[in-house]
């Protein structure tokens, strides 16, 4: 019998669980960090994302391993939070409550383990893109020891630095976006990205503020989606909160450029693309990438900074878009539903909605326009770094 199936016999278990996390009369909007009706839209698709859970503990439900799980634990652990400051306890409670078939049971944590560790997965193991990857979105948010991780108790710090943080990650056979991921981890494990990233994440910027999934500044072609020298939302997203991890100010030109990019592709309803179509992913890293330059994702002022010329035009929110697309299940839609729906539609805009670890780092100082004004929509917001508190 599938996993797949599997998944369907615990469902039922739990259903309660599920419930008593997300809206129970405890749970309700981390303070200052997310409109009620954002909390209301990714309270929903958590529980949702969770009733996914597979027999091993895991998310993979598009059989692509280590590709949804990670995100899937993050969004659960953001929708769980309660207060104003990122709770690792509360992050971990919501994770390890999901014993799949009831008390006992495989987490996501043993999914991840069973995958990150190459004698018990025979996967060969892991490269420190992957590696950065699992300390950016599971281990740090639910303050798991990065030097003993899951039932194997593996060193996946070792992994991204290797002779430790003195010296340089171990970046050999990682490809453009993975050493994305390796600066973003730097962060959290050694203190700052390390410099030598970071310098080689601008260099890779292309002339219209963009970056590419493969870290080429070579020409494209625009008339073809497909090209992989055409910038990506996603990388873009993705290189602008290493930079500002990095230490660059909300008016680096790098910043300013990517911001340009952002806006150049926004659609009138505030979605963001993905390969030529409207895309709740590309939506919500592109909300973390301009709430990692210090500004609010919601309201026109970002655009109008980094595209004067903009100014005074309608403005559409991204958050709106993203509620527009939820199914009354929970479940976020997402433009290749068609292929197969999976988990990663749906966890990312919990992530971009709430905005409560990701981007763990923001820029400050960045421009308030005023409320009322032609180049805003929305007030203010009141930032939420994380912070551990245990």
């Amino acid at each position: 019998m599938s996993s797949r199936r599997l998944r369907v016999a615990g469902a039922a278990s739990i259903v309660a669980l599920v419930t008593s996390l997300f809206f129970g009369a405890s749970a309700g909007p981390v303070a200052g960090a997310a409109d009620p009706a954002d909390q209301a839209v990714a309270d929903a698709a958590a529980a949702w994302i969770a009733l996914q859970q597979e027999a091993d503990g895991g998310f993979e439900l598009a059989d692509f391993p280590g590709f949804e799980t990670p995100d899937a634990v993050l969004a659960i652990a953001s929708a769980a939070q309660t207060g104003s400051t990122w709770s690792t306890a509360e992050a971990l409670a919501a994770i390890e409550a999901l014993e799949f078939g009831g008390s006992g049971g495989p987490t996501p944590i043993d999914a991840l383990d069973d995958w990150y560790f190459p004698t018990r997965s025979g996967t060969g193991g892991i490269n420190a893109g992957e590696a950065a990857k699992l300390v950016l979105l599971v281990i740090a948010p639910l303050g798991l020891d990065t030097e003993a991780f899951g039932p194997s108790a593996t060193d996946i710090a070792a992994l991204v630095y290797p002779m430790g943080c003195d010296e340089a990650p171990d970046t050999a056979g990682v490809f453009f976006l993975e050493t994305v991921y390796v600066a973003l981890a730097g962060g959290l494990l050694c203190g700052a990205p390390d410099a030598t990233l970071i310098q080689s994440i601008r260099d890779a910027q292309r002339d219209d503020g963009g970056w590419n999934y493969n870290g080429s500044t070579a020409p494209a072609n625009p008339n073809d989606p497909f090209d992989p020298n055409l910038p990506s939302v996603d990388a873009t997203a993705l290189a602008m909160q290493a930079l500002v991890a990095g230490g660059a100010p909300w008016n680096d030109p790098a910043i300013l450029g990517g911001l340009a990019y952002l806006a150049d592709t926004q659609s009138a309803s505030g979605a963001f693309p993905a390969y030529g179509s409207d895309d709740p992913n590309a939506t919500a890293v592109a909300m973390l990438a301009i709430a990692a330059a210090g500004f609010d994702p919601n309201a026109a002022c970002w655009r109008d900074t980094a595209v004067p010329a903009g100014a005074g035009t309608p403005y559409g929110g991204p958050s709106a878009w993203i509620r527009s697309q939820q199914e009354p299940d929970g479940r976020i839609r997402g433009p290749n539903d068609g292929f197969g729906v999976n988990t990663f539609a749906t966890s990312q805009p919990v992530e971009g909605l709430l905005r409560n670890w990701l981007p763990y780092d923001r820029a400050t100082g960045a421009p308030t326009c005023l409320v009322g004004s032609p180049d805003d929509t929305a007030p203010d917001p009141v930032a939420l770094v994380p912070r551990f508190t245990g």
